[in-house]
């Protein structure tokens, strides 16, 4: 029997599962600040909720399958369809609903290093009238995540989808809807493909080849705030008022390592406002998280009344981002080990283990009741102390603590191990 998995699929090992438990724990804390709820979108959906979101190519990029009664069904390619087909079938929902989630996601991509078929991401959400503020919210929340787990050199970028399409209909003069949107896409490529495999891409396409290098360089104003807006308002674009209103909310809360790019659309076609990418400029040009207002989703799922606006980022590409600069603080010493010199010690030592795992200590022993030296290697490993029990300390109703990291060691009568214990936690 071949003890493989399938293509583009992997184990999570415990060092990574712990990592990604961390960075889970800090986005977990994150919503409790900003007041939003939790929940666990269904792994499955109906193809036709996929492709509502997608459209029904989506069929090509997903896990596909039929279920026993001949239903087609996908696996979720991400947390934010779940979570508005959720809200958009309750009508006794308050708002604004402010909602998280921080779970795993499938994607029928090409396998590529460091890119995997089955991967986590976390997602944050706001649902109801359309307000720049539920916006600025999400914004605010992402960049105190970020900061949580330490990386403080993230950059917001941002842009208003209006302000594209108003370039594309009113400056260049396209006005069909099909053709709107695949120029759009074409901004979206300008990050993934040199600029002559877009203009031989859109030309191919029967776009002008004016019109592709117009939008190119458009796609390059990038900036300050009031820089940008002057350059885009002295091209008689008038669909800037989010884009300030934006500008401003950020800089109420404090947040000022943000630009305005032009380039910035989000290639999916249900974006309908202000879009925006996370940066971290001294790593790479890789967006690490992303989002914006997608009030186009809600009209697809029959909710006219309902505006939507959220972000998403890949948990594995956070953890990447994270293990190159050094800053993943999983403490793995925590645990206490219960040493013992000699057998006639063991259940002594079990007793010990077991009071101190009621009193909410993380605690072990060996099992194998191994040599001394055997258990303490293994205890330096992933304990910060250790109680040894030896029959010289024992027969004094004593036993040793030994700080495992500084090597240093007390004597100290059981009665007190667990006061010295609480002293040492402080």
């Amino acid at each position: 029997m071949r003890l493989d998995i399938p293509r583009g699929l992997r184990d999570i090992e415990p060092e990574e599962f712990d990592k990604m438990e961390w960075l889970r724990e800090k986005f977990m804390e994150t919503l409790d600040l900003f007041g939003f709820k939790k929940m666990e979108p269904s792994t499955i959906e109906l193809l036709d909720i996929l492709e509502a979101k997608s459209g029904p190519s989506i069929v090509d990029e997903i896990y596909y399958l039929k279920d026993k009664a001949g239903r087609e069904l996908g696996l979720r390619f991400d947390l934010t369809v779940g979570i508005s087909r959720y809200v958009c079938s309750r009508r006794d929902l308050e708002y604004p609903f402010k909602i998280g989630a921080f779970s795993s996601v499938w994607r029928y991509d090409e396998p590529q290093r460091g890119r995997y078929r089955w991967f986590y991401q976390w997602d944050a959400e706001i649902y109801g009238r359309p307000c720049i503020r539920s916006d600025a919210e999400i914004i605010e929340l992402s960049k105190i995540y970020f900061e949580k787990v330490g990386l403080n050199d993230v950059r917001v970028e941002l842009n208003d989808r209006k302000v594209i399409e108003e370039y594309i209909v009113d400056v260049i003069g396209v006005k069909e809807e099909r053709m709107i949107n695949e120029l759009l896409r074409l901004l979206d490529k300008t990050t993934k493909k040199k600029e002559e495999e877009i203009i031989v891409e859109y030309t191919s396409k029967g776009f002008p080849k004016k019109v592709v290098e117009e939008l190119l360089e458009l796609a390059k104003i990038s900036g300050k705030a009031d820089k940008v807006l002057s350059e885009i308002e002295g091209k008689g674009l008038k669909n800037t008022g989010d884009l300030r209103k934006i500008v401003e909310e950020l800089e109420v809360r404090g947040i000022k390592d943000f630009c305005i790019n032009l380039g910035i659309v989000r290639g999916i076609d249900y974006y309908s406002g202000i879009v925006y990418e996370f940066y971290d400029p001294t790593i790479s040009r890789l967006a690490i998280a992303g989002g914006g207002r997608y009030d186009r989703l809600m009209q697809v799922f029959g909710r006219n009344d309902l505006s939507a606006t959220g972000a998403a980022g890949g948990v594995e590409r956070m953890l990447m981002v994270l293990d190159q600069k050094g800053l993943i603080k999983i403490d793995k010493r925590k645990r206490i080990f219960v040493a013992f010199v000699t057998s006639e010690l063991q259940n002594r030592a079990q007793t010990i283990v077991t009071e101190l795992r009621r009193r909410g200590y993380a605690a072990e022993m060996d099992i194998y009741s191994r040599e001394l030296k055997k258990q303490l290697a293994y205890a330096s490993k992933y304990s910060s102390h250790a109680i040894i029990l030896a029959p010289k300390e024992d027969q004094e109703n004593k036993c040793i603590i030994k700080d495992l990291e500084r090597g240093n060691e007390e004597k100290v009568e059981y009665a007190r191990v667990f006061e010295k214990l609480e002293i040492l936690k402080q």
